[in-house]
C-alpha cells in the first residue's frame, strides 16, 4: 500500500503543473477554466476523451468542505433522475470528481410550477433515486433548488450530486427537518433518508409557493415557529392546495421523522391518495419556560437548553416531571427523568451538569441531536466539527474542541446512542471511540487528527498549502521536496501540526501505524523532529531520495550536532551529514544525529577528560610554595652580576647590529 501511495510518475508530476489533468486515464480537467459552483462545490471545465457526446463538468471539493467519507461507494449510484458521477480520483495528489453536467437550469431559476408538475417532475423522480439511496444504505443530505436541475418540457427534473460536500452544510434552514435545523451546518451528520424526504416535500412547497428567494433568511429564524407550530404549517400551511397534495406535504414535513412516507411510497405520488400525518400530542395546559408557553415536549426540550437556569428551577420541583406525565401522558417518559433527578444530577451551585442536560434532553425527544454545554451535534459529524473548529471563519456558541474532548470521554458517547431513537447512532458513536482512541486524544490540540481519520478524502488543512487541497502523502511530500514551503514569519520547522497529522492519517490509512504516538516525535528542536518524522515516513513509504527536504532541513540542524563533546568528531559527523542531505537521505541524516553508541562513546571519552583535569587541579592544588631564605648580602650581589651581564648582552647586539 505504501508503494501504491507514491505511485506518482513523471507524467502525473508534469500535469500538476499545467492548466490541464488527465484522470482515469479518459477525463481531461481544464483547470483554469472555472464553472459555477454545482452542490456547493467548485467545478471546472472536463472533457470525456472517449466519448464526444458525454457531456461532463469536473469538481474540485476544498479542504475545507471535502468529500463524504464513503464518497467512493456512493459514486457508484445509479439512477435516471441523479447527475451521475463517472468518477472519483487522487491520481493527481487532490480529490477531483467528473459527473454530468446538469441538462438544465437550477429550480433557483424556475418558480412557475403546477401541483401536478411537482408531483410528476419532482417528487416522483427524486423519490425514486432516493429509494435506490435507501437501498444502498446511503442518504442525499442536498436536495434543494439550487442542487435540483430541469431539463424543461415534460421531463423529470435531475438531482445534483450529495457526495462533493459535508452532509447538509450548504442546506437552507427551510429545507431541513428540526433534528437538523437545531444544529449548526457543520454539526449536521448523514442524517436519515427520513431527512431527505423532509427536504424533498419542504422543496415541492418551496415550488407550489411561487419558488421565493429564500437568501436573506437568517439561519434559525423559522426555528421558534417551527417548534411552536409544527414545519408543514410554517412552510406549507399558507398554500392554497388540494387536499391530497396538502395531506402529502403534512406527512412528508411532519417533525416526528417515523411518520414521514418512505420514498417507496412516494414512487406514484400523483396516484395515491389518502396520505396522513400523524398529529403531535400538544397540552391544553402549557408550561411557562422563561418568556414561553411550552406545550410539547420538543418545546420544551429545545427551550431547556436556552433557559436553563428557569428549567433547572422546574426539573428540581419535580414540575417537569408531573407536566409530562398529566398534560402529555407521557408517564414512561416522566419516570426515566425522576431516575437521573434521584442519582444527583444537580451540582453544588443549583445547575444541571452537561451531562445531566444531555441526558434529559435525549429523554424528552430521542430524535433531537446531542446536546452538549451549548452545541447540538449528531455524533457522525464530528469529523467534519474538527474541521470547521480549524476554519477560522467558523463560530460556534463553545469551543468545539474542548467540547469534543468531553464529548469522547466517560462513556458519554455510548450513553447518547442508547437513549437516541435514530438508527444508526449505536455504529456512529462507535466509529468515533475507535478513531478517538487510534489518534490518542488527550487534549484540544489533537482534536484535528479526528477530521482526518474519520474521512479518508480530507485535505492537508494547513495554511501553507491549503489552496492546493492535497489528499495524499506523496502528494504532500512532493511538495515539500520541491522546497515550495516558504519559511514565514513566526513558524518554526518545516512541518505545521496541520501538515504532521495530515501525513500521521495518511500513514494509518495505509496500515503503517496503529496509533498516533507511533511516529510522533518529542526532540527540543522542530526542525530535529521534522527530520525524525520525515526519515521514518522515507522509510515506511520507501519514498527514494527527498534531497530537496534533506537541503531545507541542514541548516538548521547544526544545534543537533552541539551534543557532540568532541570537536573532532561534531566536524566529521557535520561532514558526513552534508553528504547525506546532497543523497536526499533523511534516514541517514537521523541516523547520524541519533548514533546512540557513537554518543555514549562519545560521552564516555569527555567524562574520562574531566576527571583528568579535575585529578591534574586537585594534584596542583596539593603543592605548597616554598620560600628560599637568602642573606641580604648575596642578594645584593646576585643583582649586580645580573645587571652586569644584561650590560654586556646589550652592547654584543649593538655590535653585531653595527657589522651586519
Amino acid at each position: 500500500m505504501a508503494e501504491a501511495d507514491f505511485a506518482a510518475d513523471a507524467e502525473h508530476s508534469a500535469e500538476r503543473k499545467s492548466d490541464r489533468v488527465t484522470i482515469g486515464e479518459r477525463y481531461v480537467i481544464e483547470m483554469t477554466h472555472a464553472l459555477p459552483e454545482l452542490a456547493g462545490c467548485p467545478a471546472c471545465v472536463a472533457h470525456d476523451t472517449l466519448s464526444a457526446h458525454s457531456g461532463v463538468i469536473a469538481l474540485a471539493p476544498d479542504a475545507f468542505h471535502p468529500v463524504r467519507p464513503n464518497a467512493q461507494k456512493m459514486a457508484r449510484i445509479r439512477s435516471p433522475h441523479l447527475l451521475t458521477v463517472h468518477a472519483l480520483d487522487e491520481a493527481t495528489g487532490s480529490v477531483w470528481l467528473i459527473c454530468d453536467a446538469p441538462p438544465g437550469p437550477a429550480l433557483t431559476e424556475n418558480s412557475n410550477w403546477s401541483e401536478a408538475a411537482v408531483l410528476e417532475r419532482v417528487i416522483e423522480p427524486i423519490a425514486a433515486a432516493l429509494h435506490t439511496y435507501k437501498e444502498s444504505g446511503f442518504t442525499h443530505r442536498a436536495i434543494r433548488p439550487d442542487n435540483v436541475f430541469d431539463p424543461g418540457g415534460r421531463f423529470s427534473v435531475r438531482l445534483g450530486p450529495g457526495l462533493a460536500t459535508p452532509p447538509a452544510i450548504f442546506q437552507p434552514d427551510r429545507f431541513e427537518a428540526l433534528s437538523s435545523v437545531v444544529c449548526a451546518p457543520a454539526t449536521r451528520g448523514n442524517g436519515t433518508i427520513a431527512d431527505d424526504v423532509f427536504s424533498l416535500g419542504a422543496l415541492a412547497a418551496w415550488l407550489l409557493g411561487g419558488g421565493k428567494p429564500y437568501g436573506s433568511e437568517q439561519p434559525g429564524a423559522l426555528t421558534e415557529e417551527r417548534m411552536a407550530k409544527g414545519s408543514f404549517t410554517v412552510l406549507a400551511g399558507h398554500l392554497s392546495l388540494s387536499p391530497d397534495v396538502m395531506s402529502l406535504l403534512a406527512a412528508m414535513l411532519s417533525d416526528d421523522p417515523s411518520a414521514r412516507p418512505a420514498p417507496r411510497d412516494l414512487l406514484n405520488a400523483a396516484d395515491r391518495k389518502g396520505f396522513v400525518a400523524r398529529r403531535q400530542v400538544v397540552a391544553s395546559m402549557p408550561v411557562q419556560l422563561g418568556p414561553v408557553r411550552v406545550r410539547t415536549a420538543r418545546e420544551l426540550a429545545w427551550h431547556a437548553t436556552r433557559y436553563q437556569t428557569e428549567f433547572t428551577g422546574l426539573f428540581r420541583r419535580g414540575v417537569v416531571e408531573r407536566w409530562l406525565s398529566h398534560e402529555l401522558g407521557l408517564t414512561q417518559v416522566a419516570s426515566r427523568l425522576s431516575v437521573i433527578a434521584k442519582e444527583g444530577a444537580v451540582s453544588a451551585d443549583s445547575s444541571l451538569s452537561p451531562y445531566s442536560m444531555m441526558e434529559i434532553i435525549a429523554v424528552l425527544d430521542p430524535f433531537l441531536p446531542m446536546f452538549w454545554d451549548g452545541l447540538w451535534f449528531w455524533p457522525d459529524a464530528i469529523g467534519t466539527l474538527a474541521v470547521a473548529a480549524a476554519s477560522e471563519a467558523s463560530a460556534f456558541p463553545v469551543d468545539p474542541a474542548t467540547a469534543i474532548v468531553a464529548i469522547t470521554q466517560g462513556g458519554k458517547l455510548a450513553r447518547f446512542a442508547q437513549l437516541s431513537g435514530v438508527e444508526g447512532q449505536v455504529a456512529a458513536c462507535q466509529q468515533v471511540q475507535l478513531a478517538t482512541r487510534q489518534a490518542t486524544i488527550e487534549g484540544p490540540s489533537d482534536v484535528i487528527r479526528l477530521a482526518y481519520l474519520l474521512n479518508p478524502y480530507q485535505a492537508c488543512l494547513s495554511s501553507r498549502c491549503v489552496e492546493k487541497r492535497f489528499s495524499t502523502a506523496w502528494a504532500l511530500l512532493q511538495w515539500l521536496n520541491a522546497g515550495e514551503n516558504v519559511d514565514k514569519p513566526g513558524v518554526s520547522g518545516l512541518l505545521d501540526p496541520y501538515m504532521m497529522t495530515f501525513l500521521f492519517a495518511c500513514s494509518h490509512r495505509n496500515g503503517l501505524i496503529e496509533y498516533f504516538d507511533d511516529i510522533a516525535a518529542r526532540d527540543n528542536s522542530p526542525w530535529a523532529s521534522d527530520l525524525r518524522i520525515l526519515a521514518k515516513l522515507q522509510h515506511l513509504y520507501a519514498t527514494g531520495p527527498l534531497s530537496g527536504i534533506a537541503r531545507q532541513l541542514l541548516p538548521h540542524l547544526s544545534p543537533s550536532l552541539k551534543q557532540w563533546r568532541s570537536r573532532t568528531m561534531r566536524t566529521r559527523r557535520g561532514e558526513d551529514l552534508a553528504t547525506a542531505a546532497d543523497t536526499g537521505d533523511l534516514i541517514k541524516m537521523f541516523e547520524l544525529l541519533n548514533d546512540i553508541k557513537a554518543l555514549a562513546k562519545d560521552r564516555e571519552a569527555w567524562l574520562a577528560a574531566k576527571r583528568e583535569a579535575r585529578t591534574l587541579e586537585l594534584q596542583q592544588a596539593s603543592l605548597t610554595p616554598q620560600s628560599t631564605d637568602v642573606p641580604p648580602k648575596l642578594r645584593a650581589e646576585m643583582f649586580r652580576v645580573a645587571t652586569a651581564f644584561g650590560a654586556v648582552t646589550a652592547i654584543a647586539s649593538l655590535c653585531l647590529e653595527i657589522v651586519l
